[in-house]
């Protein structure tokens, strides 16, 4: 196993504590899947830094991400019922996750949600009837199954309710 890779374990271990946290916020509905996702562009955060581009260059990017990922906070639990799919704010204390406020609900009739691979990550985007629109990335530096199932589970409602 190298690198940033998850056993079987490990992957089944998180699958339950990302439903876990959630099961008690989604209005008493089955969770079908959940997972931490957060705004995409790490590396071009990194490369402003070690560039020393300055404060200027790296507050515009992290904007940038921000309006990309429709205002969502940097990490977010999303969690995928027969009915919705809803957002919370996710934190982390030491090694606990660490389930904040609501910060999106969304009747899963009628989104439209479409995934992007570019290097390691999988993008996710979920765009509303409205036209409001977020694109997010895994909660890791690579894909990982429980992300990925998410998206699936999402992309093929997608399908079936078009």
């Amino acid at each position: 196993m190298g690198m940033f890779e998850m056993s079987d374990a490990q992957v089944a271990e998180w699958r339950q504590t990302c439903r876990d946290l959630v099961a008690d916020h989604v209005d008493g509905e089955e969770v079908i899947a959940a997972a931490g996702f957060r705004r995409g562009g790490a590396s071009a955060n990194y490369v402003a830094s070690k560039a020393q581009m300055g404060g200027l260059v790296y507050a515009g990017i992290k904007m940038l991400r921000k309006k990309q990922a429709g205002g969502l906070p940097e990490k977010v639990m999303l969690a995928v019922t027969p009915s919705r799919l809803h957002a919370f704010k996710l934190g982390f204390r030491g090694r606990d996750h660490k389930l904040g406020d609501e910060v999106g609900r969304w009747d899963r009739r009628g989104l439209k949600i479409s995934s992007d691979r570019s290097g390691t990550m999988t993008s996710l985007t979920i765009e509303s009837p409205d036209g409001q629109k977020a694109t997010l990335v895994g909660i890791g530096v690579k894909d990982d199954p429980v992300s990925q199932e998410l998206i699936a589970v999402l992309d093929g409602a997608a399908q079936t309710s078009a």
